[in-house]
């Protein structure tokens, strides 16, 4: 195969997502496997990775066809020095996210309370791959990303999500106040997370449908975002530490919501 041929299929493909490492391919085929049958658009693999038995098998089980390549050629699409581990894949991205309207439709039809986390304008792709994934180990029933100010889904999110972006529905969304607003209208419960909420995290009964906001690493929730919120959550930390980041922050709350459905 040609270096260069890949190179310029990298130029050309600068605006699509990719994924890139074996676990979060996993996840993509068990996607597949689960119906999302369109997700991979394309599939490069190595020699080695050939040799690996669970991506083999998951390839074979969904009839994919890919291309073997080597790992430079994976980097010509992916980035020099990224931990591909010789795999890479062309992402179709409305098979990565689903409507509003269907999950909304979905927690008014669940037994049990569901639990929504709403990003509001998160930058770093590392923060909101961990907040998927912590949002997956707990149970939530989607993620919802503003379209605007906000590291939507990307290679890096996915990787870091450990290809758990795959397990739960996202939801990319306008106006972060009017969907707060509708979601209240359909009798949802909002908590704002802030360092300076009235509201204690221990003090919380979570027996209704809920949604977590968390703000950006600088500046937190927006403050008309918050004034929206019924609540302002805060987690109490000791001295020592003023506040936790907002991944550590979202999967402390979730667990707790965990714990109490």
């Amino acid at each position: 195969l040609n270096y260069n041929k890949y190179a310029i299929l990298s130029s050309i493909m600068t605006e699509k997502i990719y994924l890139y490492g074996r676990n979060p391919l996993k996840e993509a085929l068990l996607a597949i496997k689960r119906g999302k049958t369109s997700l991979i658009e394309k599939l490069f693999i190595t020699k080695q990775a050939e040799e690996d038995p669970k991506i083999m098998s998951l390839i074979q089980a969904n009839k994919l066809t890919y291309d073997v390549v080597t790992y430079q050629e994976i980097e010509s699409m992916v980035g020099k020095g990224v931990v591909h581990q010789g795999v890479c894949a062309l992402l179709k991205e409305s098979e990565l996210y689903t409507s509003f309207e269907k999950v909304l439709a979905t927690a008014k039809a669940k037994e049990g309370n569901s639990v929504f986390v709403l990003l509001d304008k998160l930058q770093d792709p590392h923060n909101v791959g961990a907040i998927i994934r912590s949002s997956v180990a707990f149970g939530a029933d989607a993620i919802l990303l503003p379209e605007h100010d906000q590291a939507l889904l990307s290679g890096t999110v996915i990787k870091t999500s450990s290809g758990m972006s795959f397990a739960i529905p996202v939801v990319k969304i306008g106006n972060t106040n009017t969907l707060l607003t509708k979601l209240k209208d359909n009798g949802f419960w909002t908590y704002g997370l802030t360092g300076e909420g009235e509201t204690k995290l221990q003090s919380v009964t979570f027996d209704t449908n809920t949604v977590i906001v968390v703000g950006g690493e600088g500046d937190g929730v927006r403050t008309k975002t918050l004034e929206l919120c019924d609540f302002r959550l805060s987690i109490e930390t000791s001295d020592l530490c003023e506040s936790l980041n907002a991944s550590n922050a979202s999967a402390v709350v979730l667990y707790e919501w965990k714990k109490q459905n």
